[in-house]
């Protein structure tokens, strides 16, 4: 009898079947005469055997779902998909096998006009209009892959240039005339622009691979390691399905099994002799997902440790003992990390292990510089007749990237690595592994990085929410995201040096409180605020675009002592709202801020009176600043809400009086923190995540019975 899982996904991908690749790329078809592209534009191109073979190799579909459409015959179709779900995958795969045209967008900075410049190197200056008449006939059709990457170097005014520009060229045109792949926010984004602007299109999601393509993608990815595809190996991939299955309890395996890089970390683990089984079955019940990822690739790690060591005694038959230390994971990850980085093995390893004589040194590097390259958390790729090297995939990159951040050493030329990267947009991994490895704390200049990570999770009906509070002695980040089909995902960190500031870029849905400064964007692209609190000490402007934007029902608070500019260059900032109010700046000078000026708000009054918003915003920022806890009630000190949130103010201070009498808030045992009784939520029908969220409807039975004491 099948489990629940897989009666499930199955009866998901039946009811999928009309949504196979084939039909929705219907009326996306290009002719047989290819056009001739300029071979040393590499940004836009057609998709070889060979680059078909190296990236994509045997094309397995995952599940697509309609996520919404204005027209059954779209000029324009989008695919979004959480982090390192196959888009590029999906892009390639359409290009070579429909004849399509391939346009790596994040190449090249997107800007107004920048998408008749790039298409003019493409063709050629004199075959411009002939391309964009076969664009309307059908002769030809564009994938234009990675608008989430692009949007981060360029901001969403760059995409709206692209898009602009895109429909010009295309208007008029009756068919598909081409195919955009994002993440789920960034294809949200473009959806709304084309609905806004009355552009055809139609919007599918992609979704995790079903049980029976998951295992095909294995079987693929052993084939081009030419594993033969026997009984025995067919045994040990049901097998693996089965343990894990069991090992998480039903829980998120249907997004386990069916992501692309864990399926990738379970064909490189996969070994005859041992063939991973007697791994997954000795791990007792895993934490979560990642945990039993992390164990499948901390087993790569000491196989390899095993296969190192073998060589080494060949090598040094004169030393009889090699200690627990040589080749160690930390030294594997650090000399990985070293080599794929900066071209350096050594560089996070200067020291070779004391057990290795020193006159055996010049030896031992010998066997490292053949081992490594051979490691499975990297493949070798070829460019110009020389080898090249790159991390194996996606879930080998972002273990690694977690552990060196983790590891104090390295922390710094992580980040120069990251920031050298134009097309890095992390997994959802980076950021679980990275709380594995590093028991719970964050700086504060790493958040964006993470939150992109995070992000990564969401699909089109997930909400992706975080809170900053605190001081320099105790600040806290909680990652939150609440998704329609499973429970709520939280990620909560401490953040270590406050006093350095807190680091924002692309914000959404974001609650700051701290008592500290927030920095805002970054020289290389545009800074985003959306639907979000900023209350801090100062706000320090860090890009030369910033967009501010405000939706009801959410709105835009920025409260700060002080706005200042890096290096005294003011930004330009675009403001977008449905309603004035919903942008309201708190701050005693908005000199030379002449966008800002019109949304600048007198400091409220802490009387309530009969006024609810005063008293919810109050109960909003108290309950905010609860650190959520798995095992106990959310809680915080009490002389953080005294001192930062109370101070002085009489008003105040009776409605934390009112949250204690009636028993919403109360003090532990030592006096040291207000905890949360959340069973008494209930008696006031009070949703504590939203009113956290900025959502007070659930507030109003709270507020009439303190109105009540007060009158």
């Amino acid at each position: 009898m099948l489990g629940f899982w897989e009666s499930k996904i199955n009866v998901r991908y039946e009811e999928a079947q009309e949504m196979s690749l084939d039909h929705i790329l219907r009326n996306a078809n290009a002719g047989d005469d290819a056009l001739a592209l300029n071979e040393k534009f590499r940004t836009i191109r057609y998709i070889s055997d060979k680059e078909y073979y190296d990236d994509v190799y045997k094309y397995v579909e995952p599940l697509f779902s309609l996520a919404s459409a204005d027209n059954l015959s779209p000029r324009f179709i989008i695919f979004s998909a959480p982090g390192a779900t196959g888009k590029t995958a999906l892009a390639k795969y359409i290009c070579h096998h429909k004849g399509g045209i391939y346009w790596d967008l994040p190449d090249n900075k997107v800007a107004e006009y920048s998408l008749q410049g790039a298409l003019q190197n493409a063709v050629g200056i004199e075959n411009l209009s002939t391309f964009y008449t076969r664009l309307k006939n059908g002769k030809d059709f564009l994938v234009i892959d990675g608008f989430d990457e692009a949007e981060a170097g360029s901001g969403r005014s760059g995409i709206e240039f692209f898009l602009r520009d895109l429909n010009s060229i295309t208007n008029g045109c009756e068919h598909t005339c081409a195919v955009l792949t994002a993440r789920t926010e960034s294809a949200i984004f473009i959806k709304n622009y084309l609905k806004n602007n009355k552009i055809s299109f139609i919007h599918y999601e992609v979704g995790y691979f079903a049980e029976h393509a998951a295992k095909q993608y294995i079987v693929n990815g052993l084939d081009k390691m030419h594993v033969k595809y026997t009984d025995v190996v067919r045994g040990c991939i049901n097998a693996q399905f089965k343990t894990i299955r069991e090992k998480l309890m039903n829980k998120d395996v249907d997004s386990f099994l069916g992501y692309a890089p864990v399926l990738k970390a379970l064909t490189v683990a996969y070994d005859e002799e041992k063939n991973t089984l007697h791994l997954l079955e000795k791990t007792l019940d895993s934490e979560n997902s990642c945990h039993l990822l992390k164990t499948i690739l901390d087993d790569l790690l000491e196989r390899e440790r095993g296969k190192f060591l073998k060589a080494l005694k060949v090598k040094l038959p004169k030393v009889a003992t090699f200690s627990e230390n040589v080749y160690c994971k930390q030294e594997q990850l650090l000399r990985i990390f070293g080599k794929l980085a900066y071209n350096d093995e050594s560089l996070f390893v200067p020291n070779i292990d004391e057990s290795i004589p020193v006159e055996y040194h010049e030896e031992y590097m010998e066997v490292i510089n053949t081992q490594l390259s051979q490691h499975p958390f990297i493949k070798i790729i070829e460019k110009d007749n020389m080898p090249y090297y790159e991390f194996a995939g996606v879930a080998f990159q972002d273990f690694v990237v977690a552990f060196s951040l983790s590891f104090a050493d390295s922390r710094e030329f992580v980040r120069e690595y990251l920031s050298g990267l134009n097309k890095y947009c992390p997994s959802q991994l980076l950021i679980e592994f990275y709380n594995i490895f590093s028991n719970g704390h964050m700086e504060g200049v790493d958040i964006p990085l993470f939150y992109n990570s995070f992000r990564a999770h969401s699909q089109v009906t997930d909400k992706v929410i975080i809170h900053i509070n605190g001081d320099k002695d105790d600040c806290s980040i909680e990652f939150t995201l609440k998704k329609q089909t499973s429970d709520t995902l939280s990620l909560v960190f401490t953040i270590t040096d406050l006093a350095k500031g807190i680091y924002i870029d692309q914000l959404s849905n974001c609650y700051i409180d701290v008592d500290g400064d927030v920095h805002v964007g970054n020289s290389k692209n545009e800074a985003r605020i959306n639907n979000s609190v900023i209350n801090c000490n100062n706000i320090i402007w860090k890009s030369e675009r910033v967009s501010i934007e405000a939706y009801s029902p959410g709105e835009c608070v920025l409260i700060a002592n002080l706005m200042e500019c890096e290096n005294n260059m003011l930004p330009m900032f675009d403001v977008r709202l449905d309603k004035k109010q919903n942008l309201k700046i708190f701050c005693p000078s908005l000199r030379g801020y002449f966008k800002l000026i019109p949304y600048h708000a007198e400091p409220q009054s802490d009387s309530v009176g009969n006024s609810f918003m005063p008293f919810a915003n109050l109960v909003r920022r108290i309950f905010s600043c609860l650190r959520s806890h798995s095992k106990d009630a959310p809680a915080r000190k009490i002389d953080f809400i005294n001192n930062r949130i109370i101070s002085s103010s009489e008003e105040k201070r009776k409605i934390l009086d009112f949250l204690l009498n009636t028993g919403v808030l109360y003090t532990d045992e030592q006096d040291w923190l207000y905890k949360l009784k959340t069973d008494k939520l209930s008696d006031y029908a009070i949703k504590w995540q939203e009113v956290r969220d900025g959502d007070f409807a659930s507030l109003e039975n709270l507020y009439s019975a303190y109105f009540e004491t007060q009158s």
